[in-house]
């Protein structure tokens, strides 16, 4: 075994921390079709206070417009060993308001928060019964949960939709999807009181909301009533502030002068840029500083993209983007970066500084699926990587294990069971017992109509060593394109590490070095056909597999 020395450390001492880490391991996945009527996607999990672990679910019904899915509010719930113990399919229809959010008050309660839009028949073209004439209010709400996830109490808030209507010349005959949407972030709990934001949205074309020109600040209690709210106009950019990169993400935190509000959408008057929103304990604003990309990976510097943010403990914040890449051969090509940035309200520098920041690429689309912070302050950064995304090839779940300083203590990858399956990543959940949960979708590449929906749990064992790792399902090195042709590339996080690669007789034909990252083998001259490779530390085999070359 060769991970790094202080990889174990680490987790030794957060097992004294986290008391019996070794849970057992457990995976609960879900088969549909996209030809289906109906199904559902598991999205983020929240680990209750009695443990168990109840997931977000966006459950979807076909409409009556093409293949797009109408999405509403679902829950599952699991026990710590992966039981599932009940679910609920809400017909709150949730149009882009996202996935519910799930909080507690200090006696253990379980309560979900969700918007929705009345008037509402997922049968009918655009979702609404009368679609000439749509609504002009969004609804969000406060259900408290019973230990089945029914509703048994309900605080319904109805907001007035004044935003303006845009559409292009294009879409002119079609009716407006969007009217009446609100867009939640997850709500935040202080001292039982619960903090939460929206926006307005209008919409640039069907399935496409755009534009939210103004943003709402909440506090509620746990009976539903309003204790105070803040309304900000702030000029977004319709164009590139997608609704779509502000579901279900944690945005809004805690700090030590009120609030922060992450927005990941564009200003109009301040190049393009983005902004943190800073608010006081009685959502008074307080300012507003822009955020930008450091060291720009390309001429597309206003492109970021599926945005991930957690709060460090030392008054930072760790936060994970997509954004266009330096391959000048792919427009679509986009890398993942994660920053620690120096967000402190008393910053007096133009933009928020970065203090550190990596990248993690393939050749295609790659996107960030969650930041964890671990007890003894290092990181779980998790992210999903894709050969050929657009081609159909293959792709990879990463977790990565980083130090404080982003140092890279291990790399791991793990995929849905089976030859070519395509999988992705939504988000991660650092459990108290030390262990991890994932939750992502999958595809077969060999018929894509049919998926899986997936949350696994990792115990805290998975990530001691290599041979923990292995014992559940996750790998050390990777090997593509499977099936390539005149490069085999190897990636691994592995420190001192080399890789050898035999024939279908079993005879040496190259033996090399690892000397960064990934790793890229000259086969050309090699015969078709099948080939084994493995990776060695220390004369020992720590990782193995096969390679085919057409």
């Amino acid at each position: 075994m060769k991970m790094k020395n202080r990889f174990i450390v680490t987790f030794t001492l957060a097992l004294l921390f986290w008391g019996n880490a070794f849970g057992q391991e457990w995976e609960q996945s879900y088969e549909w079709h996209f030809s289906d009527d109906e199904e559902f996607d598991l999205v983020k999990p929240y680990e209750t206070s009695s443990g168990n672990i109840v997931v977000s679910t966006n459950q979807y019904y076909k409409c009556g417009w093409g293949d797009f899915y109408a999405p509403h509010p679902a829950l599952k719930m699991f026990a710590a060993d992966g039981t599932e113990l009940a679910e609920n399919l809400y017909f709150k229809p949730a149009y882009y308001g996202g996935h519910p959010h799930i909080i507690e008050n200090k006696k253990g309660e379980l309560y979900m928060m969700a918007s929705y839009t009345p008037d509402h028949d997922y049968t009918s073209f655009n979702y609404f019964l009368n679609y000439d004439n749509p609504p002009d209010e969004g609804i969000y709400g406060l259900y408290k949960l019973d230990d089945q996830l029914n509703i048994v109490e309900a605080y319904e808030h109805h907001i007035k939709i004044d935003t303006s209507e845009y559409r292009d010349q294009q879409w002119e005959d079609v009716p407006l999807e969007q009217c009446g949407a609100l867009v939640m972030v997850p709500p935040v709990v202080d001292d039982d009181i619960i903090v939460g934001a929206y926006m307005k949205t209008y919409s640039r074309y069907p399935t496409d909301p755009h534009g939210p020109d103004s943003l709402f600040v909440f506090r509620m209690d746990f009976e539903g009533n309003i204790l105070g709210q803040q309304g900000f106009e702030l000029p977004y950019m319709g164009s590139g502030g997608s609704c779509l990169h502000f579901l279900g993400r944690e945005l809004l935190f805690k700090s030590e002068t009120g609030y922060m509000l992450y927005c990941p959408f564009r200003f109009v008057d301040d190049g393009n840029y983005y902004h943190v929103v800073y608010l006081d304990n009685n959502l008074n604003l307080l300012k507003v500083r822009p955020y930008k990309k450091i060291d720009p990976l390309s001429q597309f510097d206003d492109l970021m993209q599926g945005i991930k943010v957690k709060r460090s403990r030392h008054n930072t914040s760790y936060f994970a983007v997509e954004l266009a890449s330096n391959n000048p051969a792919k427009a679509t090509d986009y890398d993942v970066r994660l920053y620690e940035l120096d967000d402190d309200i008393d910053g007096t520098e133009p933009y928020i500084p970065s203090l550190q920041y990596i990248t993690r690429t393939s050749d295609d689309l790659d996107w960030p699926s969650g930041i964890e912070l671990f007890d003894d302050n290092s990181l779980c950064f998790a992210y999903t990587l894709n050969i050929g995304f657009w081609s159909n090839l293959d792709s990879w779940m990463m977790i990565e294990h980083l130090s404080p300083g982003f140092d890279t203590i291990s790399t791991l990858y793990y995929d849905h069971e089976g030859e070519r399956i395509h999988s992705t990543a939504s988000s991660i959940l650092a459990t108290n017992d030390g262990g991890l949960l994932l939750v992502y979708q999958s595809k077969n590449l060999d018929n894509t109509n049919q998926r899986w929906t997936t949350i696994t749990k990792f115990p805290a064992e998975t990530f001691v060593g290599i041979d923990e790792a292995h014992d559940n399902g996750l790998k050390v090195a990777i090997a593509y394109p499977n099936p390539g042709k005149d490069v085999l590339n190897i990636r691994t996080g592995l420190q001192d590490a080399q890789v050898e690669v035999y024939d279908t007789n079993g005879k040496l034909i190259r033996s090399q070095a690892f000397t960064e990252n990934v790793t890229a083998i000259d086969a050309k001259d090699w015969a078709e056909g099948g080939y084994v490779w493995k990776i060695m530390t220390e004369r020992k085999v720590v990782e193995t597999g096969k390679w085919i070359k057409e």
